[in-house]
């Protein structure tokens, strides 16, 4: 059993060196590095599976365009450096596997648990360039949607009030079809333009 003394004399402190020792050296810290692969790992894997669900996670974020062509991205994993170095599902890949280093390297005592922390940071790196890459693809294709803003088409597959419907955009050589809402309903055939893009959703205004 781990005890933290509350006391500042030397013994104190060498007896609560020792029994940070004796936790690491010993069998009790087994315990704490399964909990953190078995937790960690748990939890990656529900944010990842959402993820790729459509309900959340890394790659899911709002995005604001205006006629203006400004792009406002907010993301969940968006962090406190430009490398975006830690965020929520770096944090995650880190306890994961700190705690997969843990469980084996953990026989070796302080040698294991250096090597369980470097297993961490390095998959913590990996993680977090992945994340920037993700996003920088998404960014990229919401900068290509927002050059449709201001682009005229015509509805292809009617749209209700204030529900959803396909419209085919004229690009001068070539079209494109897009999903679109508007305010009031449009039937099939129905001239429109392109006036804002929310969420990969374009609001379109007949002509």
């Amino acid at each position: 059993m781990l005890i933290i003394p509350f006391r500042g004399d030397k013994e104190a402190n060498m007896f609560f060196a020792s029994s940070i020792s004796e936790f690491i050296n010993g069998g009790g810290i087994m315990s704490v590095y399964w909990g953190f692969a078995i937790g960690g790992s748990a939890i990656f894997a529900i944010t990842a599976v959402s993820a790729l669900l459509g309900l959340g996670g890394a790659e899911s974020g709002d995005v604001d365009v205006d006629m203006d062509g400004q792009v406002d991205i907010v993301h969940p994993d968006s962090g406190i450096f430009d490398f975006k170095l830690i965020s929520f599902r770096s944090i995650l890949a880190f306890i994961a596997m700190f705690g997969w280093g843990g469980v084996v390297f953990g026989e070796y005592g302080w040698k294991g648990f250096a090597l369980a922390i470097g297993c961490g940071l390095v998959t913590m790196v990996i993680t977090a360039y992945l994340i920037m890459s993700i996003l920088k693809l998404q960014q990229n294709g919401t900068r290509a949607n927002a050059s449709l803003v201001g682009r005229k088409g015509t509805v292809y597959l009617a749209i209700p009030a204030g529900g959803r419907g396909k419209v085919v955009l004229d690009l001068g050589d070539s079209t494109r079809e897009i999903t679109a809402c508007s305010d009031v309903a449009l039937a099939k055939g129905t001239p429109v333009v392109a006036t804002e893009l929310k969420a990969e959703v374009f609001t379109v205004k007949p002509l």
